[in-house]
């Protein structure tokens, strides 16, 4: 079987990023306003050239994340382990290996990629609502490489950590995990600095943290459409959060902050929960660690 180095999909996918990103700063398109009324309360959303500039990042994004995971020798063999279990299940021989990895097989599936989308979707979404706060050329460039070092970084954290038996793999899931909490909390304080209106920054909150759920849950190993589930539920406890925070009149870092502490727990007791392990001992843990984040917030935070 042919290998495929997945860095030569990478590093086409990350030019194509930082020249759409490029591109950012100087495109001008003319805006165009919606007139909607939501839960009582007219809102006008205005549709400019970063946010058809940000779906188009997004999905080449998904895109050469999806290139990435099809070079992955275990992707390759997907297939032809599919055709041999729907073999098996015809002449009804038994299937062998079925307790090890199952769930990280199935996310290899043709059709079942995009569970490996979210991280890299999450960080273009910040990365267009952040570029243009840049204060001067200099804040930018740096801006552009930043994002250029963590699409890479993560593009390699994904590939290593697709078998959860590869060489590399805790290393990978823990470099995940922290660029994962950095990206969650540079959107928080991106959209608390921003101050638009709540149903605005809390679907930017519901949609980018449920993204960054869902790669945080994917080192599980649990089936593909429960980890989605509580993904979702993550992003919506984060949304509604937002949108009552608003009403607070908070330091963008403190909001920000605390947003982190809710996503972080909200992430731990849904893994908890996964796995079938949500005792007193879990419960008491987070609580505990709340409390404390909080009032570290509280002394510490303008």
């Amino acid at each position: 079987m042919t290998t495929i180095d997945y860095r030569d999909r990478t590093s086409v996918m990350i030019w194509v990023v930082l020249l759409g990103l490029a591109v950012q700063r100087f495109l001008s398109l003319p805006e165009r306003s919606i007139e909607l009324e939501v839960l009582g309360s007219p809102i006008t959303l205005t549709i400019t050239a970063n946010t058809i500039l940000g779906a188009v990042l997004a999905a080449l994004a998904a895109s050469g994340t999806e290139a990435v995971v099809r070079a992955h020798p275990r992707a390759l063999r997907a297939p032809v382990r599919e055709r041999g279990l729907a073999r098996a299940a015809a002449t009804g021989l038994p299937r062998l290996g079925d307790s090890v990895g199952d769930a990280a097989r199935a996310a290899l599936t043709p059709g079942r990629h995009w569970v490996f989308w979210g991280l890299p979707v999450a960080l273009i979404m910040v990365s267009v609502l952040l570029m243009p706060l840049a204060p001067t050329p200099v804040y930018w460039v740096l801006g552009l490489i930043v994002t250029g070092a963590a699409l890479g970084l993560s593009m390699a954290g994904i590939y290593y950590t697709i078998d959860p038996f590869q060489p590399g793999y805790r290393r990978a899931r823990l470099g995940l995990n922290a660029l994962t909490y950095a990206i969650a909390l540079l959107l928080f304080l991106v959209v608390y600095r921003t101050r638009v209106r709540s149903i605005v920054s809390a679907t930017e909150v519901l949609l980018v943290s449920s993204l960054l759920a869902l790669e945080l849950l994917r080192g599980s190993e649990r089936p593909t459409v429960l980890v989605a589930l509580y993904a979702g539920i993550i992003g919506l406890i984060l949304g509604q959060a937002t949108w009552a925070l608003n009403y607070w009149r908070l330091d963008s870092l403190t909001g920000g902050l605390v947003l982190l502490v809710m996503f972080y727990d909200a992430v731990g007791l849904a893994q908890s929960a996964i796995q079938g392990r949500v005792r007193r001992r879990v419960l008491l843990e987070y609580g505990l660690i709340t409390i404390a984040a909080f009032a570290l917030i509280w002394e510490f935070a303008p």
